[in-house]
């Protein structure tokens, strides 16, 4: 393995490498000799690189970047299995006068010989990919209304089926090991609610379903495994809003772990459930961004408690790196600023921010120390090319696409590498030179000001329980006023080399004796207030204040003070 991350990227003309380090050179994979190349894919622990074309697929081992293997078709779509052995293609599912029932378009190869192994018919390309436990172990596919099970490799014959009605979708935990667990979401019946529901293999019975949970609000669900595979969250979504609140359709989140606890989950912000990821590093952490706009971030623990408060922003993405211990809040899309916060997750610091616009894809690397941000093709057909960011938000690296080149897809390589400076300390920049969006229009009056106008009122980061926008007390900005203007007196002071100013002794004001008039004694312990504020106010002139207007008049004022005392006190 080498030291450091390749990162690879596709154009319409050619697939190059790039070096991770200064001055960041391309090097050429595959040329316009190999054309029309739709979609690049590395294996998940980075052992192959496999590429796509109109006519076929290559699988390209990364150690000395030769071929592994070629398999011929029109392959519309592929991946490899969680532990780089297996390759999977799908094609399109073809019916001819000469073989009407069609023939098996999707295939499961050996990675390091392109040997097929297995081939099933998928008719359609949605939902067509197979599922492996972690451990490659389990291979299962659905069928329709079944789930098949093969077991360590063999695929001539399944060993395990699921059967129900009107399945529509099933996800298989990560889980390593002798316990397996999948996730099926089935569709209700007329008069009776949709279903999502955790199963243990290989006790495929729905009466044993380990967590049951029934809903007359959902057409589909997204399941979201951590990585043990232990707790699993089913985003549940409606095709659309009868309530007119989603132009999307209604959305509802609930969960449920092996242990067979389940609940639905509340957010403190209504509105739209725009992400949620959980932490890789740490199983019982996971982050979710909702909420109208400006939407909310909020850390949760495994039991839907939050446990930190991430404030309000143009958010709707969160990406975390492989270790978990960062953590990138993102606003793309519709959100045109393409604003991004990282934060640290032990302690909750913010590291920095910075903005990419017009950003369709966002990586972190192996090391969890830069990521990247791309503007691709189809997706946007102007601006492409891509840029690396160190964590704190420091721009290192800008390449744009020249004219007439598209960017089609850009990725890290996976795998492990060593640690290098950049997890320690910033690169030094570079400057964007990207053009800054026209900002909305000022009259002319109100131009070169500060704005005043807030659109949404943001909520501050902090932990559950305290004030969001809570700001200091008044005692507080005060003493921070005093300590302010006692460090720029000393600065001031260092800088002349000046002595400061002696202070004038203050004349101790006589002691208050009674008249024994009602109404004189209470205007002699006004005036005499008045004074002794009078003498607070000179001593702070006489320690290099700047004082107030009104507080000169008072100054000012003391001799007339005194003369009225003198008379009441005759």
């Amino acid at each position: 393995m080498v030291a450091t991350p390749h990162i690879t990227g596709l154009t319409n003309k050619n697939i190059f490498l790039v070096e991770f380090k200064e001055p960041y050179g391309e090097t050429t994979l595959r040329d316009e000799t190999t054309p029309n190349i739709r979609s690049i894919i590395y294996s998940p622990k980075g052992t192959y690189l496999a590429y796509r074309s109109d006519r076929k697929a290559e699988i390209i081992k990364c150690g000395d970047w030769t071929t592994a293997a070629t398999i011929e078709g029109n392959i519309k779509d592929m991946f490899f299995s969680p532990l780089d052995n297996y390759f999977m293609v799908w094609e399109l599912f073809v019916m001819t006068k000469d073989n009407p029932q069609g023939k098996p378009n999707l295939h499961v190869y050996k990675s390091a010989t392109g040997e097929c192994v297995g081939s099933f018919t998928q008719k359609n390309q949605a939902g067509w990919e197979p599922q492996w436990s972690s451990d490659e172990k389990l291979f299962s596919i659905q069928m329709t209304n079944r789930i098949l099970f093969y077991e360590d490799g063999k695929f001539d014959r399944y060993v395990q089926h699921l059967q129900a009605d009107k399945l529509k979708s099933f996800s298989l935990s990560p889980s390593p090991g002798l316990s397996y667990y999948l996730a099926i979401f089935t569709l209700g019946k007329q008069g009776q609610p949709s279903a999502w529901r955790v199963l243990k293999y290989p006790q495929l019975d729905i009466m044993q379903s380990v967590v049951s949970r029934s809903t007359f609000q959902a057409d589909k669900a997204t399941f979201y495994w951590n990585r043990r595979g232990t707790n699993v969250f089913a985003m549940t979504q409606t095709d659309v809003d009868k309530t007119g609140g989603s132009y999307y359709g209604k959305q509802s989140l609930s969960f449920g772990d092996v242990k067979g606890n389940a609940g639905n989950v509340t957010f403190s912000k209504e509105g739209p459930i725009h992400a949620i990821a959980w932490n890789p590093g740490n199983s019982n952490e996971w982050v979710a961004v909702y909420g109208h706009a400006p939407a909310k971030a909020t850390l949760f623990n495994a039991k839907c408690d939050p446990l930190y408060e991430f404030g309000t922003g143009a958010w709707n993405a969160v990406y975390f790196p492989p270790e978990g211990n960062y953590m990138l809040l993102g606003g793309f899309g519709n959100i045109a600023t393409g604003h991004i916060e990282v934060w640290n997750m032990q302690g909750y610091k913010k590291l920095g921010s910075c903005a990419a616009p017009d950003t369709t894809s966002l990586q972190w690397d192996p090391r969890g120390e830069t990521f990247f941000t791309a503007t691709t093709y189809p997706r946007l057909t102007v601006g492409n090319g891509y840029k690396i960011w160190h964590y704190t938000g420091v721009l290192m690296h800008k390449r744009v696409c020249q004219e007439k080149e598209n960017l089609l897809a850009i990725s890290w390589r996976p795998g492990n590498y060593p640690k290098s400076e950049l997890s320690r300390t910033a690169p030094k920049g570079i400057e964007d030179t990207t053009p800054k969006p026209v900002g909305a229009y000022r009259p002319p009056g109100a131009r070169n000001k500060p704005s005043t106008f807030t659109l949404h009122e943001h909520e501050k980061p902090h932990r559950p329980g305290e004030t969001a926008n809570a700001g200091p007390s008044k005692q507080a900005i005060k003493q921070r006023e005093k300590r302010e203007a006692r460090k720029a007196r000393k600065a001031e002071e260092r800088a002349t080399g000046d002595p400061p100013p002696p202070q004038p002794p203050s004349t101790p004001r006589p002691a208050f004796v009674s008249t024994g008039d009602p109404e004189k004694d209470k205007k002699i312990k006004n005036i005499n207030k008045k004074l002794s504020d009078i003498d607070k106010l000179k001593q702070q002139k006489a320690a290099g204040k700047q004082l107030e207007l009104n507080q000169l008049a008072k100054i000012e004022n003391e001799q007339a003070l005194q003369q009225e005392l003198d008379l009441l006190r005759l």
